[in-house]
C-alpha cells in the first residue's frame, strides 16, 4: 500500500433467488484496484533508456553526445536551445570521476522516484503529477542559474524534479510514516514531512560548507545543491496549490 493512502471500499450487492425480490444487500468490502501510474514509470522508462543510450555512446565514441545534447548551459541558451530546460532532467552523469560509480547518479535519483512518485501521481492525478515533475525541473534550474549565472559548466539530472516529488509529498501526507534507509543501509523510520525537511537540511548545509574554506572539501561543490532546493520549494507550494481538499 502506497503511504498515506487507505483502501476505498466498495459495497456490493449480491442476488440471493430465494428471496422475493431477488435480491438482498449484502455489504462486502473489497479494495479498490489503483490506477496503474503510468507517469511516474514512463518517466522513469525513458530517463533509464537514455542513460543506457549515453553507456553505449561513451564506450564506442568516448563521448557523451547525447547528455551534451540534452545538459542544459548558459551556451545552450545563447544558442536558443531552450529545450534543454526540460531535457537536461533526462541525462545523468555516466562517468562520476571514473571510479566505477556511473550508476550512482541516476541510481540515487530514480530510486525515490519510484518509491514515492506513485503515491504521489495517484493524490493528485495523472496530469496534475507531471506538471509537478516538468515544473520542478524548470524551476530548479531557473534558480540555480539564479545562483550561479556566471557558471560555464552544464547541468544534468533528474534531481531537482525529485526534489520536487519529496517536497510535494510531504505536504500532500506530511504525518504519513515511512521507513527510510539512511544511504541505503540504515533503516529509519519518520514520516514524511521530516524526510522532506531533513533532505532539504542537508543541502542547506552542505551550500554553508561552500563558504567555509575548511568543509568545502566536504560540500559536494560539483552537487547543484541550490537547484534541489528550488525544486523542493517549487514543489511544496505546487502541491499545496492543486492538491485536492478533503480527500486525504
Amino acid at each position: 500500500m502506497w503511504p498515506g493512502l487507505r483502501p476505498r471500499p466498495i459495497e456490493l450487492t449480491f442476488m440471493d433467488p430465494a428471496q422475493p425480490s431477488g435480491a438482498y444487500p449484502h455489504p462486502y468490502f473489497v479494495e479498490e484496484r489503483r490506477p496503474f501510474a503510468w507517469v511516474t514509470w514512463t518517466l522513469i522508462a525513458s530517463t533509464v533508456a537514455v542513460f543506457v543510450l549515453q553507456l553505449i555512446e561513451l564506450r564506442h565514441y568516448h563521448q557523451d553526445v547525447v547528455g551534451n545534447a540534452l545538459a542544459l548551459s548558459t551556451e545552450a541558451l545563447r544558442n536558443h536551445r531552450y529545450y534543454t530546460l526540460l531535457t537536461y532532467a533526462w541525462a545523468h552523469d555516466v562517468d562520476m570521476g571514473g571510479g566505477g560509480y556511473f550508476w550512482l547518479h541516476i541510481v540515487a535519483n530514480m530510486i525515490p522516484l519510484a518509491c514515492i512518485g506513485p503515491a504521489l501521481e495517484e493524490i493528485l492525478g495523472h496530469a496534475r503529477y507531471l506538471g509537478l515533475y516538468l515544473g520542478g525541473a524548470i524551476a530548479s534550474v531557473i534558480v540555480w542559474f539564479y545562483f550561479n549565472s556566471d557558471s560555464g559548466e552544464p547541468i544534468i539530472g533528474a534531481s531537482g524534479a525529485v526534489f520536487a516529488v519529496i517536497a510535494g509529498i510531504a505536504v500532500a501526507v506530511p504525518w504519513q510514516r515511512v521507513t527510510v534507509l539512511l544511504f541505503y543501509i540504515l533503516p529509519l523510520r519518520m514520516n514524511m514531512l521530516t524526510v522532506a525537511l531533513v533532505a532539504c537540511g542537508i543541502e542547506a548545509a552542505l551550500i554553508v560548507f561552500q563558504f567555509i574554506p575548511a568543509l568545502v572539501p566536504y560540500s559536494m561543490p560539483y552537487v547543484a545543491h541550490s537547484a534541489h532546493l528550488g525544486g523542493a520549494a517549487f514543489g511544496a507550494f505546487y502541491t499545496w496549490l492543486v492538491l485536492p481538499r478533503g480527500r486525504y
